[in-house]
């Protein structure tokens, strides 16, 4: 959510810092050193009528985002949690050193085919960027740099690559570059063989695009400069003027986006346009660059589907008459759904998340019970290939990302490449024979040289909502480390877009794990862990039931021994952000420290203002304020509006300055809002990124310390509870 206006900032911020934050807006106890006290934001009273209801907001002047006094109140709270972390900076030190040695060393990726050649991803020991190379699939083919973008970072604050693309003749590659983190991109064409650039004038790009057969042909996405909506599709001439380009696609629809990609036959240039309820797709020979696009399927209210070609037939996932989802197919020049054959039947609870297809065989994905399992239909016989997984609770997949590394790029493969990771296992990377059915491992993370999982142990358990349903709950803890009256907890949630929580391997929660604390996940609805049903009843007027999901998990870690009542934390990321938000209004007595990353808390405000980024694309997901009942609802849980004058738990805050999905003016607002509302001393701390957007710092490295400092919060907040 929410866009950042503003430029880097300039050297001078800290002197403007101390001349914005007079000491009457500072909360200062008399003779106290300025060093000890907590910024207090100015109070400017702003009335809204909505609905025929009164709201008062005192701190709306910090949505300016362009406000020197804002940013500086920002900087003092910065300056103010750096001061109140240096009294265990030993610890962060100490886990930012045993994440980094985890984490920095040399690590390649398994090559993969792509037409005709292999590439390769490189990570140099200690390097933030990658290189990619590629060789011919051919025996003695010398190897060449496609990016070298650990080079074109040099110099840059942040740089993130988010998508590049080979042009079928070999022969250039574009990518797409954001140098803020806000989601803002431009886009450069470079010749593989010299390294020289060819375009570099696109820009208000979004990261899609796909080339024609010609090679000289790019389609290519331009985002709204001020709502970052991805909402126009050009048809680009490789060396020409941007200025000459020609529009053949806008999308007008403010609660749709737009995305171009080529199939992978090669043969389709495909759009597709998408919202949370609805899509719908155009087609384009990929030979015929300069040709009209067709529409697949006229799009109809709730019908979604997503649409790929092989060989001479498409295939087509939908939600049509099958809330999870089925996999269908269609002639390629009768694609309409009058013509669409099931291939795959809709199997209600077990979300049909993606698909691969081959010539000779489909590959699917399904969620089911918090879980993803990789599955393989044969076309010559119409049979199923199962694969074989190492654990049930975990995630097998194809996915890998898009326009990067991993395989399943060759339509004429006869071998499958897999992904699989669990709470106790790295992640390994395994090519599937579907002839035969054996699974041979290619490659395994590098965490697998310190991790010894034989030392943990892998709890499920359910929890019981209040309305009776069964809420899973993952747990990972150190076996010998495990106390008879429960251990200082983390509860992660996040419960929105149906995206689940994954029982995945996350290197950096042994740091937390190895001091002594239970890592618990609560799959809480809002994702899709049991299909559609679970996310549909986590959406909308249904939010409620993320938040008390999560209560319920919570409850139950402590019931079941699990976590110690004094020493359970909440976190949560994004939306995650929002539901931690949420909890801690309505149980904070509950939980002993609450750690809010990037949050979206700020939820009336925010999506009343369709001209901020995905606003209008998300009132399928939030509700539009517009309409009474969306609107009272949002209200009765939004976090911000609904701080009170009560005890609170610790809190440590984050937000990044140039996101453009969720503005630090959340963060900023409801943390000054709880310092001027609440009752308690317990620590509040935030931190704002001043040079990164919503995914926090580029590099592999990059979010390093952060990841540290919110550890050893965590570990010294633990203590401190354990004392009281």
């Amino acid at each position: 959510m929410l866009p950042v206006r503003m430029a880097v900032l300039g050297a001078g911020l800290a002197l403007l810092c101390v001349i914005a934050l007079t000491p009457h807006r500072l909360l200062r106890a008399e003779g106290a050193s300025p060093i000890a006290s907590a910024p207090i934001a100015r109070v400017v009273p702003k009335t809204v009528i909505e609905h025929g209801r009164v709201r008062t907001d005192n701190y709306d002047w910090l949505r300016n985002t362009e406000d020197p006094e804002g940013i500086a109140y920002v900087q003092a709270e910065n300056a103010y949690a750096e001061r109140s972390l240096h009294p265990i900076k030993p610890l962060i030190d100490e886990i930012a050193a045993e994440l980094r040695e985890r984490e920095a060393h040399e690590d390649a990726s398994v090559p993969y085919l792509d037409n005709g050649y292999l590439y390769e991803q490189r990570f140099a020991d200690g390097a933030q960027y990658p290189v990619i190379v590629r060789r011919k699939n051919a025996p003695g083919a010398p190897e060449e740099v496609v990016l070298d973008i650990a080079a074109l970072a040099a110099g840059h604050p942040y740089y993130r690559v988010n998508r590049w693309e080979v042009s079928p003749d070999g022969a250039r590659v574009v990518f797409a570059v954001d140098v803020t983190g806000g989601r803002r991109h431009r886009l450069f064409v470079r010749t593989v063989a010299t390294g020289e650039v060819v375009d570099e004038g696109i820009v208000d790009a979004a990261a899609s695009f796909a080339f024609a057969a010609d090679s000289e042909t790019l389609f290519y996405v331009r985002a709204e400069p001020k709502t970052v909506r991805s909402h126009e599709v050009w048809r680009h001439r490789i060396g020409a003027d941007p200025a000459t380009d020609v529009l053949v696609y806008a999308e007008h629809d403010p609660q749709f986006e737009a995305y171009v990609f080529l199939s992978k036959s090669r043969e389709f240039i495909l759009i597709a346009c998408d919202q949370e309820s609805t899509s719908e797709m155009r087609y384009l020979r990929a030979d015929q660059p300069a040709g009209a696009f067709t529409v697949m399927e006229p799009r109809r209210a709730g019908v979604r589907y997503f649409a790929n070609h092989v060989a001479d037939k498409f295939f087509i996932r939908t939600n049509l008459d099958a809330p999870d989802y089925r996999l269908m197919t269609a002639p390629q020049d009768k694609p309409d759904a009058a013509h669409w054959v099931e291939l795959i039947p809709h199997r209600p609870g077990r979300y049909l998340w993606r698909f691969e297809p081959f010539n000779d065989f489909v590959a699917f994905d399904e969620e089911h019970e918090g879980a993803v399992s990789a599955h393989v239909l044969r076309l010559s016989d119409m049979r199923e290939v199962a694969v074989p997984l190492p654990s049930t609770i975990g995630v097998a997949t194809t996915d890998f990302f898009f326009g990067g590394f991993g395989g399943n790029r060759d339509p004429t493969a006869r071998m499958l490449r897999l992904r699989f990771t669990a709470p106790l296992q790295p992640e390994s990377t395994y090519d599937f024979d579907v002839s035969s059915g054996t699974l041979t491992l290619r490659k395994q993370d590098p965490a697998a040289r310190w991790f010894r999982p034989d030392a943990y142990q892998l709890d499920r358990i359910t929890a019981t909502a209040p309305d009776g349903e069964r809420v899973l709950v993952t747990l990972v803890y150190r076996k010998d480390l495990r106390r008879p009256g429960g251990n200082p907890t983390v509860l992660l949630g996040y419960g929105a877009y149906g995206f689940s929580s994954r029982p995945v391997f996350t290197a950096a929660t042994f740091s937390l794990i190895d001091r002594g604390f239970v890592y618990a996940v609560a799959h809480v609805r809002g994702g899709r862990e049991r299909g559609e049903r679970w996310y549909a009843q986590g959406r909308l007027l249904n939010k409620r039931n993320t938040f008390t999901d999560f209560i319920a998990a919570g409850e139950a870690v402590i019931a079941r021994g699990y976590a110690d009542r004094r020493a359970l934390f909440a976190q949560g990321r994004s939306a995650g952000g929002l539901l931690v938000g949420a909890v801690a209004n309505l149980r904070p007595e509950l939980f002993a420290g609450i750690v809010a990353e990037v949050p979206f808390v700020d939820v009336i405000t925010t999506m009343s203002d369709a001209s901020v980024p995905l606003t209008t694309l998300e009132y399928e997901e939030w509700g539009n304020p517009a309409i009474d009942d969306q609107y009272d609802y949002m209200l009765s849980y939004s976090p911000y509006d609904n701080v009170a004058r009560k005890a609170y738990p610790a809190m440590f805050v984050t937000a990044a300055v140039h996101d453009s999905q969720v503005s630090y003016a959340e963060a900023a607002k409801w943390v000054a809002r709880l310092r001027a509302t609440k009752t308690d001393a317990h620590e509040l701390l935030l931190k704002v990124d001043m040079g990164a957007g919503h995914s926090g710092p580029s590099g592999r490295l990059g979010s390093l310390r952060e990841t540290a400092e919110i550890s050893a919060w965590l570990v010294s907040q633990a203590a401190r509870a354990e004392r009281q």
